[in-house]
């Protein structure tokens, strides 16, 4: 059940026993025949409790069988007004589904949420337009949604535009449009249309870093004014910059909620200790098993712990390793860096620089690698790491061992963000 314009007037959205359940291997869940019956029955229902209230629910009588698979189950959480919270969480933790029930996009099989005031959501590119029409008649459609009237939106229309920077494209339909600047348009709409409540997913890494940093202050600028915003990213620096509160998904379930900075120390440490566990049990790997790679972290020139490099910063990569059987011959270690079709781009060896690992005694020991100024553009690229011997003897081989993210930043100085279309690898170059 979705409950709009509730009573408890220091919370915006309040959520009890939230689950979500979808059918595996169908498109919907009921007939057309059963959506217009619950259609027709909600409208009775709020002819009957004449209140500026309204609600929408799912037949809950379905069958529980095997191919049923529950996004969300049993969330509990009060979200109060005027907060920034981050919502934080794997892929596949239940984000999505979350966020398309607070935007109405889908509804809850069980349990409740409640929203005070009105919601405007950025989830996807183009989410919330329609792509024959142009931006100009998406802007007031989308104002008419949010309930505001030709005059409000006409008095926030040029600020809409110049924040979006399509002035030029503004009477062009929509589908012309490339991903930026449909993202730059769709965020300029829900963050000047007045909503009580501003979504934001990971779409925003669309854009370039400039106006990334331009809807952050927008953001900040919205909280102050009293009202609330819901933020997804991946990036735990701008979650932690810019929200008060976090909550941390897992499973559909929430597992920890609080400051900010301890949800995303708590991530952290999760994702830490999987990855270890994954590469520690890994199966598919060469070599004679004497030693083998079992985890690694990622961490900043201040030696933080971080979950993406930023290209043209400094990052260290830390390999641990576990002694199986102890060694007497000196080691090397090498990466090899390929994109996802596997391309490889970047090898890096041990060897190169006269380099070796000594024989040690101890059950474990790590590696550490620095890269000065990280000069891969922003992706996410697959590692694979290959330990040997001085006597050429392989001791662990392990293919795409695991990803590496780099996030975008102004690379070169300049305000432009080098585009991954044209570039992989970032070289520092000046014309004379």
């Amino acid at each position: 059940m979705i409950i709009y314009n509730f009573m408890d007037s220091y919370l915006a959205i309040e959520a009890k026993y939230l689950s979500k359940k979808y059918r595996l291997g169908t498109i919907g869940m009921s007939s057309l025949r059963e959506d217009l019956s619950r259609w027709w029955g909600r409208k009775k229902q709020n002819a009957a409790t004449k209140r500026n209230e309204t609600t929408a629910g799912i037949d809950q009588s379905r069958m529980i069988n095997d191919s049923e698979f529950w996004a969300l189950h049993d969330l509990n959480f009060q979200i109060p007004k005027g907060e920034v919270v981050g919502l934080i969480g794997a892929n596949g933790s239940g984000k999505s589904t979350l966020l398309k029930i607070l935007s109405r996009i889908t509804e809850p099989t069980e349990g409740e949420v409640k929203i005070r005031g009105k919601v405007a959501s950025l989830l996807e590119v183009g989410t919330g337009f329609h792509p024959e029409l142009t931006g100009r008649e998406n802007v007031y459609i989308n104002g008419a949604i949010l309930g505001m009237t030709r005059r409000e939106v006409d008095a926030k229309f040029d600020e809409i535009v110049e924040f979006s920077g399509v002035s030029d494209f503004i009477d062009t339909p929509i589908k012309r449009y490339s991903s930026g600047m449909t993202v730059r348009l769709g965020f300029a709409v829900a963050a000047h249309l007045d909503p009580d409540i501003l979504i934001v997913d990971e779409v925003l890494a669309v854009g370039d870093l400039r106006f990334q940093n331009r809807c952050i202050k927008q953001m900040q600028k919205i909280a102050n004014s009293g009202k609330t915003v819901l933020f997804v990213s991946h990036q735990m620096t701008t979650v932690e910059n810019l929200c008060k509160s976090a909550f941390l998904l897992s499973e559909g379930r929430i597992i920890y909620q609080g400051p900010a900075a301890k949800v995303i120390s708590i991530y952290r440490d999760r994702e830490t200790i999987l990855h270890s566990n994954s590469l520690s049990e890994r199966v598919s790997r060469e070599g004679n098993g004497n030693c083998k790679l079992i985890g690694f972290e990622f961490r900043n020139a201040s030696h933080q712990k971080i979950d993406s490099l930023i290209c043209g910063q400094t990052a260290y990569i830390i390999l641990n390793f576990e002694v199986i059987c102890e060694q007497k011959n000196r080691m090397c270690l090498s990466l090899g860096i390929s994109t996802n079709n596997q391309n490889r781009i970047a090898h890096l060896c041990m060897k190169t620089f006269g380099q070796s690992i000594e024989p040690t005694s101890d059950k474990t020991f790590e590696v550490r690698l620095k890269l000065p100024k990280v000069q891969l553009n922003q992706g996410n690229y697959k590692v694979t790491t290959f330990l040997d011997d001085e006597s050429g003897e392989i001791l662990d081989w392990v293919v795409d061992a695991f990803t590496l993210n780099v996030s975008e930043s102004d690379f070169y100085g300049t305000g432009m963000i080098p585009r991954i279309e044209q570039s992989v690898f970032l070289m520092e170059y000046s014309f004379e």
